[in-house]
């Protein structure tokens, strides 16, 4: 008996010893959560092709719900706007709640379906008879480019014969019309597959409607409850900070968002104005191009500019040379007077790290990746920045940037540790 109730008192007294606590139990559970992290992984890349077909049925499946969520953060701005300036007067006397709100949604709601219905009568059509009468009026601007080649040469008493040959080889009203045509029947499939697609997302548009208005009325409830889940399964300072970088999320995206959307329908009016002053050729179509071009940062101008500059560079060269003149002088104005006041600061990058950002946004996820590129990585940068500034205020050193420049070799690591830290531009 004596050896079993020893062997029973080691036995007690090493899980004793264990000193199981709570934070062995958030470890325990963190390693089993990443084991199974890691098995569904390896599951996941070992069945590819299945996960894949997952993930589409799963994102068909919450496509109405996507398409209300974009379009409740995309009219949140205007219709806060109705709410503060339009329809401020109502409940101030009498207590009626909703009202406000309800009417400020239904005031966003006209003008959107008023927008859209003069973009789908008016102005795409336009567009597509502007690029109808392109197509057809092509054989007449590559003869008349034969004619100007001719008269150049002659000129200069040149030899018309190898560079008519080299274009009748290269480049024939037939061959041409045949591209064009191969490339309209190129299209074809693609369209019907789309007109398709379109059909069968008329529900998930109107069901996504349904789902935005009731996003937009409930708003303040919603974020409430998101709130509230956080701070019941998170601690209190992550779960602070979580909230902190999901408001400074909404900030950049939706200033950044919201501003260009403005800027570059400002910028596109503007141009189909000073075009048709001017009396310019396809006035509509290049304005329609320049406008929704603009919406990609920094590379957006020449995006819309070249093609456009093309398009008059064939009806008359002399025209597309003041259409330049005209971009020029418009995206200066963009650039300095109408971009900073309605952007303002939404981002604060600075330029380099713009450029970084659409590069590889670009390059990841093509022109959306483009536009939604810079407020993400300045997201990420305005996180990145807090940290180095944690760390380096515990190190009791200063947190500008300008503390840290060698001007002729004469800084040095005293100059670091005495200059005092402040807000700095380039932080």
């Amino acid at each position: 008996m004596k050896p079993e109730t020893n062997s029973g008192e080691k036995g007690d007294a090493f899980f004793v010893n264990l000193h199981w606590t709570r934070r062995d139990t958030k470890r325990a559970v963190w390693i089993v959560l990443v084991a199974f992290a890691v098995l569904l992984l390896f599951f996941a890349m070992k069945n590819w092709a299945k996960t894949v077909a997952l993930a589409k049925t799963v994102a068909e499946l919450f496509r109405p719900f996507t398409i209300g969520f974009v379009m409740a953060y995309l009219l949140n701005a205007p219709m806060m706007f109705f709410e503060k300036h339009v329809f401020g007067f109502v409940e101030r006397k009498k207590p009626r709640p909703g009202l406000r709100r309800s009417l400020a949604i239904f005031l966003t709601w006209i003008l959107t379906a008023a927008v859209l219905t003069f973009f789908s009568w008016i102005v795409i059509p336009q567009v597509v008879v502007s690029v109808e009468m392109f197509i057809s009026r092509v054989p007449g601007y590559y003869n008349s480019l034969l004619t100007a080649a001719q008269s150049l040469l002659d000129k200069y008493h040149l030899d018309f014969e190898v560079v008519e040959e080299f274009l009748q080889t290269t480049i024939t009203t037939e061959g041409l019309v045949k591209k064009l045509t191969e490339y309209a029947s190129s299209l074809l499939p693609q369209l019907a597959n789309l007109s398709v697609q379109v059909g069968g997302g008329i529900l998930d548009v109107a069901v996504g409607i349904i789902i935005s208005v009731y996003l937009m009325f409930s708003k303040e409830t919603l974020i409430s409850q998101l709130k509230k889940a956080i701070y019941a399964f998170i601690r209190r300072g992550a779960a602070d900070k979580l909230v902190s970088v999901a408001r400074e999320s909404h900030r950049v995206f939706s200033g950044f968002i919201n501003g260009k959307i403005i800027d570059s329908a400002i910028i596109g009016l503007l141009c189909y104005i000073l075009m048709s002053l001017f009396h310019m050729d396809y006035a509509l179509l290049i304005s329609f191009i320049v406008g929704v071009t603009n919406i990609i940062p920094f590379f957006g101008p020449f995006f819309g500019a070249i093609p456009s500059a093309l398009i008059l560079l064939m009806a008359d060269p002399i025209e597309s040379f003041w259409f330049i003149i005209l971009i020029l002088v418009l995206q200066q104005f963009d650039g300095n007077i109408l971009g900073p006041k309605i952007l303002g600061d939404s981002t604060g990058l600075p330029a380099l790290w713009v450029l970084f950002a659409i590069l590889i946004g670009g390059g990841l996820f093509g022109i959306l990746g483009m536009v939604i590129g810079v407020p993400a990585f300045a997201v990420f940068y305005s996180l990145l920045r807090e940290c180095f500034n944690v760390r380096l205020t515990k190190k009791g050193l200063p947190t500008s940037t300008n503390s840290y420049l060698v001007i002729k070799g004469k800084k040095d690591q005293a100059d670091i540790e005495t200059n005092p830290s402040g807000p700095d531009p380039r932080d």
